[in-house]
């Protein structure tokens, strides 16, 4: 008995795999089913980088309206509510120091009416006091202003102004009428310490609001970002 050589695609073959002639040839740029070629993708397959639009161009996917971050609530700085206030209450100080200051050196020669008259040495020794009061106050103003934790100090101050003022009324009743610069005088010492206390209440007032808003601002874009 003769062994017949194996044949090509014989089964039994000693490499125990199907020979170079039991496969058909396959077509180029074709593919088996469950592989891709080089250069390839399946359609829906997790190997492509970017989806294509039936135009064929690709398009990165664009987060919808529950994707979008809130925006973040703005920084709340309390020296923007402050700066204006604080440059009139120094602008104030300044000047009423100065006043003081002139009334001091120049004692009651440096009055209107008062140029060339005798002198009484107890009112010269009493408008002095006063004038170097006043120069303390106008630096209280500035001290208030520049070390702002002294802001409750300015009620006090403020008083003292407005006060100032009534004792120019009462002047004016009991002993006639001055000249006009103290009418006008009188006039600013009686409103603007009302009206600069009522725009310092006013802003920290406002003040407090932004700071709640900015903190629940704040809280809610913490609370969106965690449910995510």
């Amino acid at each position: 008995m003769s062994n017949a050589a194996p044949t090509p695609g014989d089964r039994n073959s000693p490499s125990g795999t199907d020979g170079p002639g039991s496969q058909a040839p396959k077509a180029p740029g074709t593919s088996a089913p469950g592989t891709s070629a080089p250069g390839t993708s399946t359609p829906g397959g997790s190997d492509s980088p970017t989806r294509r639009t039936q135009s064929g161009k690709p398009s990165a996917g664009k987060p919808g309206r529950a994707g979008k971050q809130p925006k973040a609530a703005k920084p709340y700085k309390s020296s923007d509510d402050w700066g204006v206030f604080r440059a009139v209450v120094i602008g104030v100080g300044i000047l009423v120091a100065g006043f003081g200051l002139y009334n001091l050196i120049t004692g009651t020669a440096g009055l209107p009416d008062g140029a060339g008259g005798e002198v009484n040495p107890t009112l010269e020794s009493q408008y002095r006091f006063f004038a170097a009061m006043m120069v303390g106050v106008g630096a209280a103003f500035v001290a208030i202003a520049v070390k702002f934790q002294w802001a409750n100090m300015l009620w006090l101050v403020c008083l003292m102004v407005f006060l100032g003022g009534i004792g120019r009324v009462l002047s004016w009743a009991f002993s006639g009428t001055p000249h006009f610069t103290f009418i006008v005088l009188m006039i600013v010492e009686l409103a603007f310490p009302p009206a600069l206390l009522v725009w310092h209440r006013f802003i920290a007032k406002t003040s407090d609001l932004r700071r709640e808003y900015s903190q629940q601002a704040g809280g809610d874009t913490g609370i969106a970002g965690g449910s995510r």
